[in-house]
């Protein structure tokens, strides 16, 4: 068997799938998840490609799909990407294969019965997609570890177990996210509650003050904005709607699941203004269409859009000429560009469109305009939410901080 480093093989590899035509942002995913497999091998000192060390990583991240800690896409996408490298290993090229998985399952019927129950409450309440789709997989998360402690129903759970399970579940979950998963996790136990399953106030074991999200947000700077902007290539389809998309999110703030979603019709070109139903809130949202905005738009779709009889606005820049795939694609997106204008290349720097968002509503707030008037324009259904943004007005917390006159200390009170 031939023996080559990572690095190389990766390399050839990626010219096999080249000539598959995949879309700029499947070339990502795949150059993304063999970052991740290289760290693996870094992590376990190898430098030569191991199919014994690759499979056992493929099996790590099956393991942790089965116990729902990671998304279909992301197993489905090592696992493909780990195979490619394998098959021009022993093969020298790749062929394209469908696999079939399983997923994490409940197995006792009290426990698929609640969770059912709960979820559909939630669509009755008309909760954003989101919402449901997180709450899907935390319940899923949640009743599997009572399945898997001896828990027959939830009658059993006592604020023991819930204080259990927040260290186990906060291992598969970033700091920055936990407060998201408490506030699930307390409107489940609360359904609990409401529903006579419990007798204990088992909603306060999930303490909020857990893992506080950071006060101070990702906004880009005006020179990084700047240098944003000279980096696109305005003569490429791909470029002419990549500005426009940026623009969207940078100029009006919106989020990047709406600009994917943006339709032909959405756009009233002679009242200047772009009317939506914002998939997370299911809210109607009407903003004025900047003319760099409206201009950038126009320009794609008069002058770079692939014919087609899709009614989304953005397309993929290559065929099939079909609507962008979700959050993935705009982050693909942003993340070239920056790196391409050589901005937020830092370790733990964000990168992806709610960076720009985040920059849309500073800029607003730079600018003396109302809270109650940026949260309109963000689209926010909860008022409170804009104040965020506060920690980004620079000037203004400075005219807010305090002297130190008065409060002088010696030398010796310093030792």
């Amino acid at each position: 068997m031939n023996e080559f480093l990572l690095t190389d093989l990766i390399a050839k590899t990626r010219a096999e799938v080249h000539l598959f035509g995949q879309s700029r942002s499947t070339q990502y995913q795949f150059d993304l998840a063999w970052r991740w497999l290289s760290d693996y091998f870094v992590l376990h000192g190898q430098t030569i490609f191991s199919e014994q060390l690759a499979n056992q990583y493929v099996k790590e991240c099956k393991k942790k799909l089965v116990l729902g800690f990671m998304k279909i896409w992301r197993y489905k996408l090592i696992r493909r990407s780990t195979q490619f490298l394998k098959d021009y290993l022993n093969q020298g090229n790749v062929t394209w294969k469908h696999y079939s998985f399983h997923r994490m399952q409940l197995t006792k019927t009290t426990f698929i019965n609640l969770r059912e129950n709960f979820l559909t409450k939630l669509k009755e309440e008309q909760k954003g997609n989101g919402t449901i789709q997180f709450q899907e997989t935390l319940t899923l998360q949640f009743l599997k570890y009572l399945e898997q402690n001896g828990h027959i129903d939830v009658g059993s759970v006592d604020l023991t177990t819930i204080s259990q399970f927040i260290p186990f579940i906060a291992k598969q979950y970033q700091p920055t996210s936990m407060r998201t998963v408490l506030s699930a996790l307390r409107v489940f136990l609360r359904f609990m509650e409401e529903k006579d399953l419990t007798s204990i106030p088992l909603h306060n074991a999930a303490v909020l003050s857990f893992g506080r999200k950071t006060l101070i947000i990702p906004t880009l700077t005006y020179e990084e904005e700047k240098k944003l902007f000279i980096g696109l290539n305005r003569d490429t389809g791909a470029d002419k709607r990549n500005l426009a998309m940026i623009l969207l999110a940078l100029r009006l703030g919106l989020r990047s699941i709406d600009i994917i979603h943006l339709k032909l019709d959405d756009i009233h070109w002679k009242q200047n203004t772009l009317n939506i139903i914002q998939e997370k809130t299911k809210t109607s949202l009407i903003l004025p269409l900047l003319p760099d905005v409206g201009n950038a738009i126009a320009d794609y779709i008069l002058n770079k859009r692939p014919v087609s009889i899709e009614p989304y606005i953005f397309l993929r820049s290559t065929a099939p000429y079909r609507k962008m795939l979700g959050r993935s694609s705009c982050y693909g997106v942003s993340v070239k560009l920056m790196r391409k204008a050589g901005i937020r290349q830092k370790k733990g720097d964000r990168k992806g469109f709610h960076c720009l968002r985040h920059s849309a509503a500073a800029r607003l707030l730079e600018a003396g305009t109302p809270l109650p008037v940026i949260s309109s324009v963000m689209g926010h259904r909860d008022k409170d939410s804009t104040k965020i943004y506060l920690s980004t007005d620079l000037e203004h917390l400075r005219s807010c901080a305090l002297g130190l006159d008065g409060l002088e200390v010696t030398r010796q009170e310093l030792l």
